[in-house]
């Protein structure tokens, strides 16, 4: 290896190096995703909520979820008295799963699902309906309570990541309210996130502005009333409690004094019994079917695998280029046979052996005709000689004239030069197509 390839793998390897190490000092964002997983320390997971579980229900075992509803409920068909939860800003249960739930339910257990939105057939057995089309408040700063007096009206804000979501509809005849929420600025946040000012006096009414200011004014109506964000619906022996602010349980709001108790008073209700926590139907659940889809999706070790291939392609180009040998030109074998059957045929010729020649263009004929007109030459008998002419499209005269001509020079001897060219003359045009 010569010195000018030493250095450029010398400085290809520091600068995979200072790449590293840049890699490894440089602060990486913040991951505002999301994903309610147990095992997510992110802002928005549920990791803290799943080790203060154990504290909330001792001595109750509390068991992590990872299987469907289905899969699950099928192997605890005799719990009576236990807890399933379900948390995450969207749930959709099928007519399947709701049916095994429900089935749960009734025998004493209680189910609590916390989510930005009712949906599916869970909400519609429940008869509950939600704000879920949320035209105006992608985004809200709220205020939530429990109604239980016993709470003493404590009230919790919630900032980032919070959506003003309320009950529209649910059966006041089987439905207890448990919790409200309120905007934090009712009418102020209603309209400043669709215009971002007030009006004008020179406005007029007909602007489009004002269309979209009247319209958020009008929907903001029903933000200077609290509204119901938490109820609980009696289903046989137990209870399904669906809760909408599911922000509440994540880690950056559990990690917040006082925000802990929110969870624990919204929790209370609950059986004394074992916890159950769901940790599939997530949106942060990490699907991992390779170990280079985990390596991709880590960035540290991403970066590390371009780097590798980057490093093993830049070896192999200087390398090859030093190192590769030029590839010889290989001659095909000249087909020489032709060459030695004339050298053969010239020395039989210049020895005077006509009766050896004649012999061995009478068998290669006779060897042709049985490889290539399948025709037994034993016998050259007129049976024979009929068959050839058929078989070669020859006058049976010519055909007759050259087989004679054959049988008499076979028991003939020895022999001329003019018999070698008669006969080579009458094989060659019998043979001729």
């Amino acid at each position: 290896m010569t010195k000018k390839s030493k250095l450029l793998l010398y400085l290809l390897g520091g600068l995979v190096l200072l790449l590293l190490v840049l890699e490894m000092i440089t602060p990486q964002p913040l991951n505002w995703t999301e994903s309610y997983t147990t095992t997510d320390k992110i802002p928005f997971g549920a990791y803290v909520l799943y080790e203060e579980l154990d504290e909330l229900f001792e001595p109750h075992k509390v068991e992590k979820v990872e299987n469907d509803p289905i899969s699950f409920l099928k192997e605890h068909k005799k719990d009576t008295n236990s807890n399933y939860l379900f948390i995450n800003d969207y749930l959709g249960f099928d007519s399947a799963e709701v049916d095994d739930i429900l089935d749960y339910v009734a025998r004493g257990n209680k189910l609590f699902v916390s989510s930005k939105s009712t949906s599916g057939f869970l909400a519609d057995s429940l008869k509950l309906e939600s704000n879920y089309v949320y035209e105006y408040y992608e985004e809200d700063t709220v205020r939530v309570r429990l109604s239980n007096k016993s709470f003493k009206n404590r009230s919790y804000v919630y900032t980032r990541g919070s959506m003003y979501s309320y009950f529209t509809n649910y059966d006041s005849t089987r439905t207890k309210v448990l919790g409200e929420v309120l905007p934090f600025n009712p009418i102020k946040s209603a309209f400043e996130n669709v215009v971002g000012k007030t009006k004008k006096e020179n406005d007029t009414i007909e602007t489009f502005q004002d269309k979209l200011v009247l319209a958020a004014l009008e929907k903001s109506k029903n933000r200077k009333v609290p509204q119901v964000n938490f109820v609980e619906v009696k289903v046989g022996k137990g209870a399904i409690y669906y809760h909408l602010n599911p922000i509440a349980f994540t880690n950056y709001y559990m990690l917040q004094p006082g925000k802990e108790q929110y969870v624990a008073e919204t929790l209370s209700y609950l059986n004394d019994g074992p916890v159950y926590v769901d940790n599939y139907g997530k949106s942060g659940k990490r699907v991992i079917t390779s170990p280079m889809r985990y390596i991709l999706s880590q960035d540290a070790l991403r970066w590390a695998w371009y780097l590798t291939l980057a490093a093993i392609l830049f070896y192999f180009v200087f390398k090859a280029k030093r190192e590769q040998r030029a590839i010889p030109v290989v001659k095909p074998l000249e087909n020489s046979t032709v060459s030695f059957t004339r050298t053969i045929g010239n020395l039989h010729f210049q020895s005077g052996d006509y009766t050896g020649i004649i012999h061995k263009k009478i068998n290669f004929f006779l060897e042709r005709v049985r490889t290539t007109m399948y025709l037994d030459t034993t016998k050259l008998d007129q049976a024979f000689i009929n068959k050839l002419a058929v078989k070669a499209v020859k006058p049976l005269e010519e055909t007759t004239t050259l087989i004679n001509t054959i049988k008499l020079l076979r028991n003939d001897g020895p022999h001329n030069q003019a018999q070698l060219k008669q006969l080579n003359a009458r094989l060659e045009a019998f043979l001729k197509e």
